[in-house]
């Protein structure tokens, strides 16, 4: 028995309007943005409020929204940190140390995102146009540490020189996490303000290792501008005697936040329920 031609016509008319629906469905999970504000760090030569050490930092992000309270967030940033020994205001140690550094931070992180509110729309309507959330993922960054070189009025590649006798690497592992909400401005369009602390695994960022490591003597570094720069000291070599470089015990922390602004596809709310506002009828074939 040969089907006739419209049955393949009606089949293939209704396996493309289930196929845009489906793709539709999982369009309105989907939201895409940007972010753009400032960043802080902490370690060996910022371990106390200096907010004049607060740099830029800006980044994109990709949110997959699992239900109405869950989403997962694929984030790219970029953030400068950075500091000096001389502002410290509670360490004559750290006056006297002169060190100081900067550093250009690449992060890629996953990070899942819990709402305390149920992100839901409903066609036009905004059920909850407020949304806080807190966040923890995983991720990765690389970096370059730089200081001024005060012989040769450049930035020095900190990380090239070697300066407490050890090698690093520039890439390290992180645990970002933290808290911010979204005002949903329409359906589609969020506005937000989110603040993230990067717990890192590594105590290198600021070129010191820690409590752990000393001032190495002249003869096991390299070069001149590496013996140049281990000793920033206020009476140049007064603390190179193989005592104590580094100060804190933790890993270094750096922070990222600012202001978000995103686009969700689609108009539905979270876990792709909800509608447009306009019923889709099936077609009639007869």
């Amino acid at each position: 028995m040969t089907m006739p031609k419209y049955f393949y016509i009606k089949y293939f008319i209704m396996v493309l309007i289930l196929g845009t629906v489906t793709a539709d469905t999982k369009a309105q999970k989907i939201e895409v943005g940007v972010l753009v504000g400032g960043s802080y760090y902490y370690g060996d030569i910022v371990n106390d409020w200096q907010p004049n050490t607060i740099s830029s930092a800006a980044g994109v992000f990709l949110r997959y929204h699992l239900s109405e309270n869950l989403t997962v967030k694929g984030f790219g940033g970029y953030c400068r940190i950075g500091g000096a020994d001389s502002n410290s205001t509670g360490s004559s140690y750290q006056k006297h140390r002169n060190l100081a550094f900067w550093a250009d931070v690449y992060e890629g992180s996953v990070q899942f995102e819990y709402s305390f509110v149920k992100d839901i729309t409903r066609g036009r309507r905004l059920r909850n146009r407020f949304i806080p959330y807190v966040f923890a993922g995983v991720g990765a960054f690389y970096y370059m540490n730089y200081a001024n070189d005060p012989y040769l009025l450049i930035p020095a590649k900190l990380w090239q020189l070697g300066t407490s006798g050890t090698v690093y690497s520039q890439l390290s592992a992180c645990i970002p996490f933290g808290a911010g909400v979204r005002y949903k401005i329409t359906s589609n369009f969020n506005i937000g303000l989110e603040v993230g602390i990067r717990y890192t695994f590594t105590s290198w960022l600021d070129d010191v290792g820690g409590p752990t490591t000393s001032f190495v003597t002249k003869d096991k570094l390299l070069y001149e501008q590496s013996r140049r720069m281990s000793d920033m000291s206020v009476e140049h070599g007064y603390l190179y005697s193989g005592g104590q470089r580094g100060k804190i015990a933790t890993n270094d922390i750096y922070v990222m936040g600012g202001l978000t602004l995103s686009y969700r596809f689609g108009t539905s709310g979270g876990g792709g329920g909800g509608y447009r506002g306009r019923a889709i009828r099936c077609p009639r074939f007869y």
